[in-house]
């Protein structure tokens, strides 16, 4: 079963990619509303690997049960993953500040436009209201993380860090860690392409940077998973973090969108913040290891 592009790999990336193509057709021509066609499309991975289970007729039921195992180890990794997200965020900060990109007042006055449109509010008032909003937002996004946004990401975690990790050999290298994020990346190409996801502009271009920020979230995902003993979950709230944070470093800006889409946090600056962010959490780890062999029993 285990192997690096084995068969299986092509048969559940095809899988994945072809039910999500669907997904994209229909709501391209209006069949599937926004938040229903996201529900479906993060949960095809899913679907694709419980068909493939079925099809080269394995067990479906133990590996759901492990890569939905609960512990309090388990528990302690889901409620604490979503701060590495918040981590890259600040690092995001720190890079952009210094190159002059965010601009937190942008993202109050573009909460302030749609309040005064949805409440007639005077304009000052409506930007005491936003501010009030924008700095609410940044603390709540933690709790949608590990409740409605873990819903939405569970079904992709359980195809990418649970399924096609199994197919791979479960092991963090750096060879699982590139198959991993470059089939996630390219499974977004079809509704970067056709619906504008993330990208509304450099559409091409997007599909390789996208691809290059799935790759480097795969590693501390693959590192929470392999924690939580092949348990999905804490990879699904660290998922849910950056689909909750993440718009900020789009919005919080006031450079035109195309240029914006290439250099802020879905770009070059983005993908830069999480190459530190990675590099910080192999040293951890590389540092942590010993330290914990040399621990008492």
């Amino acid at each position: 079963m285990k192997g690096w592009f084995n068969g299986r790999v092509v048969v559940f990336a095809a899988s994945s990619y072809s039910i999500a193509l669907l997904f994209d057709f229909a709501a391209l021509y209006g069949w599937l509303p926004l938040m229903l066609w996201g529900f479906l499309r993060m949960w095809s991975p899913a679907l694709s690997a419980v068909l493939c289970l079925a099809v080269f007729r394995e067990s479906v039921s133990s590996p759901l049960k492990k890569y939905l195992g609960r512990s309090t180890r388990v528990l302690k990794l889901f409620l604490l993953s979503p701060l590495i997200v918040y981590a890259a965020l600040g690092v995001y900060m720190a890079l952009s500040l210094s190159l002059g990109l965010f601009d937190f007042n942008a993202y109050v006055e573009l909460l302030a436009e749609e309040i005064a449109k949805a409440s007639g509010l005077a304009e000052e008032q409506a930007v005491r209201l936003a501010t009030v909003a924008a700095y609410t937002q940044i603390a709540s996004t933690y709790v949608a993380a590990i409740t409605i946004n873990t819903v939405f990401t569970l079904g992709e975690e359980i195809g990418w860090r649970g399924y096609l990790y199994d197919l791979l050999g479960s092991r963090p290298t750096v060879r699982t860690i590139l198959a991993i994020g470059t089939i996630w990346g390219l499974w977004h190409a079809s509704s970067i392409l056709l619906l504008g996801h993330n990208y509304q502009v450099n559409r091409v271009a997007g599909i390789v940077l996208f691809t290059a920020f799935t790759i480097l979230f795969t590693y501390p995902q693959l590192l929470l998973t392999d924690g939580a003993g092949k348990s999905v979950l804490p990879a699904s709230s660290f998922h849910g973090a950056i689909n909750a944070v993440w718009g900020l470093t789009v919005f919080a800006t006031r450079l035109p969108r195309e240029l914006g889409e290439i250099v802020l946090g879905l770009g070059f600056t983005g993908i830069a913040s999480w190459m530190v962010l990675d590099v910080v959490l192999h040293l951890t780890v590389k540092w942590f290891k010993p330290f914990q062999a040399r621990l008492p029993a």
